[in-house]
């Protein structure tokens, strides 16, 4: 990992556009997810290339993470403690930005992924990998089952509770009777490592599992392209930063194709640039068959549809499809299905 950091950083240097030699000195704070040793290490390198290049602006990064980062980031904004960058899901920006917290309506596209359907032929003991109990993945390791089996509509549409329909009982029932043919429920990282053990057949995955295979010379998994959540990483700069012109100097410097590539060669899990047509010629991102295959599936993956409420709404749905997993007719599918909307129409009036 040190020689890749080490090569990043030398790529950058050599690839980067000119520094701001303005006087005037700045220091924006940049809130990040990157928080595993090995992410924050890439990124805070990055950084470095970056302040070598503008020696007028000081960077300060913190990290947050996944389990409470939507709720600090609300209470930094309530109490006007939040920083100048902030670095968020692109399923998440719409919630802040209807709320009026950023310069800009529309946020900067840095890097793109999806989760893929990873087989493994040589499997021998369960069928599929359902996720459960782990937020955020349950949606994006099981909604695209659903669409497969017949709910297309399902999650792609506003208001929600439209696409819970019929075909949505129908296509819970046909996963959760995938338990009766050998599939498995399990928490999201222990699906991968019954993949990577030979145990599962296939299971929604992310682009984690490229790094993961190769670390122990595991070369018989294969992606199946199918229709997928597109997950986006964006940049955001706050509305009552003092240090606006500073923020987009850096925002816009991350998010150029050779940063965005450098960090996501570093860090599979990251994706790709967001600049996917790029992305799709580069060799980088060719050599690999798996990687190549999340390329392809990012690039055929749709994003969820934008609205304030979907991160109200996501556990809900998660909540619902893990209770489908335990029914045992279509009938209390149903149930548990027009509990479900009920509770959304609830939210969206």
């Amino acid at each position: 990992m040190s020689l890749r950091i080490a090569f990043i950083v030398a790529l950058a240097l050599v690839c980067g556009s000119c520094g701001d030699h303005s006087k005037q000195h700045a220091t924006i704070r940049f809130w990040h997810f990157w928080s595993e040793p090995a992410q924050r290490k890439v990124l805070d390198s990055l950084v470095r290339v970056f302040e070598r290049e503008h020696p007028s602006i000081k960077v300060e990064c913190s990290e947050l993470n996944w389990a409470d980062g939507r709720s600090k980031l609300q209470l930094a904004f309530n109490a006007g403690t939040q920083p100048d960058v902030i670095h968020l899901g692109l399923d998440w920006h719409t919630e802040f930005a209807r709320a009026g917290v950023f310069a800009d309506s529309v946020p900067l596209a840095w890097l793109l992924n999806a989760r893929a359907c990873v087989v493994n032929n040589n499997a021998t003991r369960f069928s599929i990998g359902l996720c459960a109990t782990d937020a955020h993945n349950v949606i994006k390791r099981v909604l695209p089952y659903l669409w497969s089996a017949g709910a297309q509509r399902f999650y792609t549409t506003l208001p929600i509770s439209a696409t819970i329909d019929d075909a949505l009982v129908d296509a819970l029932w046909i996963v959760r009777s995938q338990i009766e043919n050998g599939a498995l429920i399990e928490r999201a990282r222990q699906l991968d490592d019954r993949l990577l053990n030979n145990e599962l057949h296939e299971t929604y995955t992310g682009a984690w599992i490229i790094d993961m295979a190769r670390r122990r010379r595991i070369t018989n998994l294969r992606v199946v392209p199918t229709t997928s959540i597109l997950n986006g990483d964006v940049l955001a700069i706050s509305r009552n930063s003092i240090q606006q012109a500073a923020a987009r100097t850096f925002t816009t410097w991350l998010t150029r194709y050779q940063q965005a590539r450098a960090f996501a060669v570093a860090i599979s899990d990251a994706g790709f640039p967001a600049d996917l047509q790029s992305a799709s010629v580069d060799s980088a991102f060719l050599r690999d068959p798996l990687q190549r295959g999340f390329l392809d599936v990012t690039r055929m993956a749709r994003p969820l549809p934008e609205s304030r409420l979907i991160l109200s709404i996501e556990p809900i749905v998660e909540d619902m499809i893990v209770r489908c997993y335990g029914a045992t007719t279509r009938a209390e599918v149903q149930r548990i299905v027009d509990q479900a909307r009920t509770a959304i129409v609830a939210l969206e009036r």
